[in-house]
């Protein structure tokens, strides 16, 4: 259910707008002065709630904006463009709200408080070549944290047409590594951040340039320059925060195109009002969830996998710790300032390491990525030959909570990072997207035994975060780092995931890999190679 509701929300307004209506891009042939036609408008703020006997189970608000007679008289296309915008924020509300609190009231157990979806907007320039609203949506459905995310609608005032940034800009390949310059420059504590969340999102396209490709930029043009604007999870974790930058004529003469320069400047604090309505009472929305009800048939027979607790754990069933360990030596460490992995597997003829993949055994799928697409809780094991579904197992307990000692959940989002079988034994590294101090009880490893589909062992927290990891006869190599913490190499016992040794690295490990009796890998800045010693 909550996937579903992210879903509807992830839509911006704009997309929902043009999904199911027509707008008129004709020019109106009546504004040839436009200069004149100062724009008036009133932004209506309208709060919602959903109750049942006196108890409100969700909350929310939607905007509204009014043109004034004149205005709207001045620019019929832009009074058009904004009545479909007023319509998609007042359905996609209403029916949220109506549905969070369907949900809340059939499922007690999951709520944590009040269900919440609101946006708010402001109106950051109205003359008479662009209108443009920056707006915030901001969501709470019961997860680790809010979402909330920042948006704008720029409209040509003449046509009412939904103006892309590559239209108003005079050359897209200068901006993108200003863009990415300026983020640097002024967040240089989340440099090594966003480099790490490209990895962690098993990607290695450039965040900067593919939003241009995408035309996803959330994007403003005031007399600051152009407002470039990122939320959380667009180029970082969520612990990054939001972040903005400012690109001005001294950064690149002649960006905007001249159409959409400002020349008349708006008076927004006469000419843009604000009021809020009468709150709206909503009936609650019913409908009929299962667990499963948007997965395919291969969820139907997934073997939920218990947590015994969040701290080290050892079950009577494991196995004894191994009498013999591998050790590695370093051979080489080439330090610079950023690791291409790409680039670093390919001249080591090598593939980088995501899920999916297959091991000559099984091949390992994962199932639905949630919100962000990469948050894997569901493993699928196929055999590699026959490609025979073997096991489904559904590890949202084991990665999210609540454990079995003490009955508590994550504070964050923990999925799957990597898995391996072998033995009758399935090893799993799990843990979130995200500081420490977010979440201490994350980023391990856990074995599982396939037999009794109970857990066997699980390690230390903070031990593994890498894209992969490796097991070499009875030990585990793994690692863990992140922007301002230790960053390590870990060698587990393969038997009982007792920590053997550590092996202090310049950067946050990612990719590792072993090709005959050495250890490649590949850190945020340094490229190793070790000597496995049997």
């Amino acid at each position: 259910m909550k996937n579903k509701l992210i879903a509807i929300l992830g839509m911006s307004a704009c997309t929902l707008a043009l999904a199911g209506c027509e707008v008129n891009l004709s020019t109106d042939s009546s504004n040839s002065d436009n200069t004149e036609n100062a724009i008036s408008a009133t932004i209506i703020d309208h709060p919602l709630e959903a109750t049942e006997d006196g108890v409100v189970y969700a909350t929310g608000s939607y905007p509204e904006i009014v043109l004034s007679n004149e205005s709207a008289a001045h620019y019929p296309n832009l009074k058009k463009t904004l009545e479909v915008e007023n319509a998609s924020w007042k359905d996609s509300a209403e029916s949220v709200v109506a549905e969070y609190a369907g949900y809340a009231i059939e499922y007690p157990d999951d709520m944590a408080g009040t269900y919440e979806d609101s946006t708010t907007i402001e109106i950051v320039r109205a003359d008479s070549k662009l209108f443009t609203i920056l707006g915030n949506s901001y969501m709470e459905s019961g997860g680790a944290h809010p979402s909330h995310n920042t948006f704008s609608i720029n409209l040509d005032v003449s046509t009412g047409h939904y103006l892309s940034l590559s239209e108003v800009v005079t050359d897209t390949g200068k901006l993108v590594p200003v863009i990415r310059d300026k983020v640097y420059e002024k967040y240089p504590e989340n440099k090594e951040e966003i480099e790490n969340y490209i990895v962690c999102c098993a990607t290695d396209d450039d965040p900067f340039e593919t939003l241009m490709e995408d035309e996803a930029y959330t994007w403003t043009l005031t007399e600051d320059g152009l407002h470039i604007y990122f939320s959380p999870y667009e180029i970082a974790s969520y612990a990054a925060g939001d972040m903005d930058v400012v690109i001005t004529e001294d950064d690149i003469p002649g960006l905007i195109q001249k159409a959409y320069t400002i020349s008349d400047s708006s008076d927004l604090e006469s000419n843009i009002s604000t009021k809020t309505a009468k709150k709206k009472s909503l009936e609650p929305y019913y409908e009929e969830y299962s667990d499963y009800d948007y997965y395919d048939e291969e969820y139907d027979n997934a073997v939920a996998i218990s947590n015994p607790s969040w701290h080290r754990y050892v079950s009577e069933d494991a196995k004894p710790a191994s009498d013999a360990h591998i050790t590695l030596t370093e051979l080489t460490k080439d330090k610079s300032d950023w690791l291409d992995t790409s680039v670093w597997a390919e001249k080591n003829g090598f593939e980088l390491a995501f899920l999916s993949y297959g091991d000559g055994n099984y091949y390992y799928a994962p199932g639905d990525g949630g919100e962000y697409g990469y948050e894997y809780t569901t493993l699928f094991l196929y055999d590699y030959a026959t490609s025979e579904l073997l096991h489904t197992y559904d590890l949202s307990i084991l990665c999210n909570g609540p454990d079995d000692e003490e009955g508590n959940e994550s504070c964050t989002s923990q999925y799957i990072h990597w898995a391996q079988a072998m033995d009758g034994v399935l090893y799993v590294a799990l843990g979130h997207n995200g500081y420490a101090s977010e979440e201490p009880w994350s980023s391990y490893m856990v074995a599982i035994d396939m037999s009794t589909e109970t857990v066997l062992w699980r390690s230390e927290p903070l031990v593994s975060n890498a894209s992969n990891f490796k097991i070499v006869d009875d030990t585990i190599i793994c690692g863990y780092g992140f922007t301002d913490e230790p960053d390590y190499l870990y060698l587990l016992d393969k038997n009982n995931g007792e920590k053997i040794e550590e092996i202090k690295l310049e950067s946050a490990p990612e990719q590792m890999e072993i090709v005959d009796d050495t250890l490649y890998i590949a850190t945020y800045d340094t490229a190793y190679t070790f000597k496995i010693n049997r």
